[in-house]
């Protein structure tokens, strides 16, 4: 239909394909394809829809008159919310529209706000006054109580708990199955392992693991607010 808004995915691994599947059950839009740093992937084909180069396509998409994109890249590690903040910079400077996406499943409470290019995917929970900045990936299971923070390029990976006024700061990772208890502050880029129990702060860059979660490189935690 030629009201449909079109759409390009930026990277095409598996939370390409995901996003995908989001973005068709909104309708009003239409995926013309993905980019791939990959050279391998070019040519190729993900879930029908053609993966038409490098990110170097960008620009020209943009001026052939695709006007959204999402992120497709996902992120196992802080290094991955890092590329994942670069995508998103070069794109919106692009002109990029960035899409925020909300699988029909998730449970979002009307008083949260989502903030551009964010996705939040299925039984994920956001719950009363609860902010999420930029970029912000929420994977499905997550449950994020209220009045929490995430702040820009945040990676919440599946089964993730978050309890009420907790703050995520720019960039971090928080890994499979995670906890962290009321009022703590995760610093910016910081890590936390999969299935840690955070009590206490997590300082900037600092890489948190285990029950309860120590510090295994990175500086020393403050306590808990």
């Amino acid at each position: 239909m030629a009201d449909r808004i079109q759409v390009v995915g930026i990277g095409a691994g598996g939370h390409a394909k995901i996003l995908a599947e989001i973005l068709a059950f909104g309708g009003g839009h239409e995926l013309v394809g993905f980019t791939d740093a990959d050279p391998a992937r070019w040519g190729g084909a993900l879930m029908g829809y053609p993966i038409l180069g490098g990110d170097d396509e960008l620009a020209g998409l943009r001026a052939k008159g695709v006007r959204a994109a999402f992120i497709g890249v996902g992120a196992v590690s802080g290094a991955g919310t890092r590329l994942r903040a670069c995508l998103y910079e070069k794109a919106a400077g692009q002109g990029f529209e960035m899409l925020t996406l909300v699988h029909p499943k998730a449970v979002v409470a009307p008083s949260a706000r989502i903030g551009p290019g964010s996705v939040v995917m299925g039984g994920a929970v956001l719950s009363t006054d609860v902010r999420v900045g930029a970029n912000v990936t929420v994977y499905a299971g997550a449950v994020v109580e209220h009045d929490t923070i995430l702040e820009d390029h945040v990676h919440l990976s599946p089964g993730a708990r978050l309890a009420g006024t907790v703050t995520v700061g720019e960039g971090a990772f928080i890994g499979i199955g995670a906890s962290i208890i009321q009022g703590v502050s995760v610093g910016r880029w910081a890590t936390v392992g999969a299935g840690a129990a955070v009590l206490h702060n997590v300082p900037d860059g600092a890489t948190m693991v285990g029950v309860p979660a120590r510090i295994v490189s990175g500086g020393v935690p403050g306590p808990a607010e």
